[in-house]
């Protein structure tokens, strides 16, 4: 990974691990969102990127890992978690 903060701390579940929550959570199919989303708000979830948009860099996909985490962080933030 490219992620300074997944280098760092062992504890962090790493963009992408986000990124596939993040792809579950926003499919109107899905039923687990009550279980990700604590998990995604602990320690080690999505509070602790800091934005340095390496993973979106170097994502050979194309994916915009950093806009997905934020999405994430807003669900979050919205649902009061």
């Amino acid at each position: 990974t490219a992620c300074p903060v997944f280098w760092a701390d062992s504890r962090y579940l790493g963009p992408a691990a986000i990124v596939q929550a993040h792809r579950f959570l926003f499919d109107s199919r899905d039923q687990g969102a009550e279980e990700r989303l604590p998990v995604l708000s602990a320690h080690g979830g999505v509070w602790k990127c800091r934005t340095v948009f390496n993973c979106t860099d170097a994502c050979p996909q194309g994916i915009d890992v950093t806009g997905a985490i934020a999405e994430v962080k807003k669900l979050l933030l919205f649902r009061k978690l």
